[in-house]
């Protein structure tokens, strides 16, 4: 499954534009349902709805940008769970005027009513992340001793020290947050440590547009 929906959305007109993710995390083909606020609402987790209003509304009202973790259900009654990030956007001439939101949905896990002892250890609070990064090799050229050894610990402690960051920020588990670098990564085709280094420097304050400002290396979809 893509793992970031990328959204942008005018409140004044309930005028969407959504990547082919976000049509996909709902269950449908891409361009296969016309998006609203309504559509939008309708797929939150029932326990999960009201709370997700509050917070849309809130951006709207106060022009904020938000983070929301909750759950969606596709079409097809399968629970996911995501985080939405968004925030006010500059005003674009492909868009109405007024207020214009910018935003992702990033997929976290799929629900299942069954769970491997696996998946639990791994989602459970506190578990320890399983080594996702790769430690890059050193590149060409004549090394002092010992170099090899400190550039690797050193490019752990900064992919360590950015899923943590993400983690905290995005109220994610080290694995997810570990798998968001690499996704983030791997669109920007970047090296891991030139996106962990973003991560380690933007501001993440959820007042801010900081955390959406690091996620718009994913396109967002045009008007």
């Amino acid at each position: 499954m893509d793992r970031i929906g990328a959204y942008s959305w005018h409140p004044g007109s309930d005028r969407w534009a959504w990547n082919d993710a976000m049509f996909h995390l709902l269950g449908y083909p891409a361009g296969g349902v016309r998006p609203s606020r309504a559509l939008v609402v309708a797929h939150k987790h029932p326990d999960d709805r009201t709370h997700v209003e509050d917070v849309m509304a809130d951006a709207i009202g106060h022009r904020l940008a938000y983070t929301c973790r909750h759950r969606i259900v596709s079409v097809d009654g399968t629970v996911h769970q995501v985080v939405a990030v968004g925030h006010p956007a500059a005003p674009d001439e492909r868009w109405p005027s007024g207020l214009l939101m910018r935003g992702f949905l990033v997929h976290l896990a799929t629900w299942r009513s069954a769970r491997s002892p696996v998946e639990s250890a791994a989602s459970a609070p506190g578990s320890l992340p399983m080594a996702p990064f790769p430690p890059s090799a050193p590149r060409g050229g004549p090394q002092p001793s010992g170099w090899s050894t400190w550039a690797s610990l050193e490019h752990d402690r900064h992919l360590g020290r950015a899923t943590e960051v993400l983690a905290e920020a995005m109220e994610l588990t080290p694995d997810a947050a570990a798998a968001l670098i690499a996704h983030l990564a791997n669109t920007a085709a970047e090296p891991l440590i030139v996106v962990a280094e973003r991560v380690i420097s933007v501001s993440l304050d959820p007042d801010t547009a900081g955390l959406a400002e690091l996620l718009a290396g994913i396109t967002v979809p045009e008007a």
